[in-house]
């Protein structure tokens, strides 16, 4: 699959919902051609090796925060609901972030969050995201991510470092205490 109208298809993201189904997540890559940028999903067949029906529009780069792109998409059900994680901007500068948006299924439909974004520039990571969420042996979640050094955005080395912060649940939203600038423990 390649968007080729729609500047082609990048970041695929794999998600299997707790009821066995599979999707792909990712982006047309419109802003290499000035077109707009949206994540889609679209179920998978049982083995993984084929796109189902028809693809589904997400999100799409509409808010101030955002710039000219979406990226990166991480499906993540907690407590029975679909959280679309995603990043935006530039990632080559301070102004990329990490925002989610909740949504009625894997397929959406999505709302984006008001408080978006939950990860930005801070302290030593700058422009944090390309997120992951993992799931500890304890059952807490991860968010993992790559950020620049603050005195080094965009430059090549020193590059962008993985970063891990505790995603915690509160009220039913997603709460990131970071980018955190002291170790971790392991997960």
């Amino acid at each position: 699959m390649c968007q080729v109208e729609e500047g082609g298809s990048i970041d695929a993201s794999p998600f299997a919902d707790t009821n066995g189904n599979l999707y792909l997540l990712w982006k047309n890559d419109g802003n290499c051609c000035s077109l707009p940028t949206y994540i889609y999903a679209q179920k998978l067949s049982r083995d993984g090796l084929k796109l189902v029906g028809k693809p589904a529009r997400l999100a799409m780069q509409d808010a101030e925060w955002e710039g000219n792109l979406v990226e990166a998409p991480t499906m993540w059900k907690h407590d029975g609901k679909y959280y679309l994680f995603y990043s935006a901007n530039g990632f080559n500068t301070e102004f990329y972030a990490t925002g989610y948006a909740t949504c009625k299924g894997a397929l959406g439909p999505c709302k984006d969050a008001p408080e978006n974004p939950i990860l930005e520039t801070k302290g030593g990571a700058a422009g944090p995201g390309h997120q992951t969420i993992i799931k500890d042996d304890d059952g807490d979640d991860w968010i993992v991510y790559h950020a620049w050094p603050p005195d080094a955005v965009g430059e090549e080395p020193p590059g962008r470092f993985l970063w891990i912060d505790q995603l915690l649940w509160k009220n039913g939203k997603p709460v990131v205490d970071g980018p955190t600038s002291s170790p971790q423990p392991v997960p």
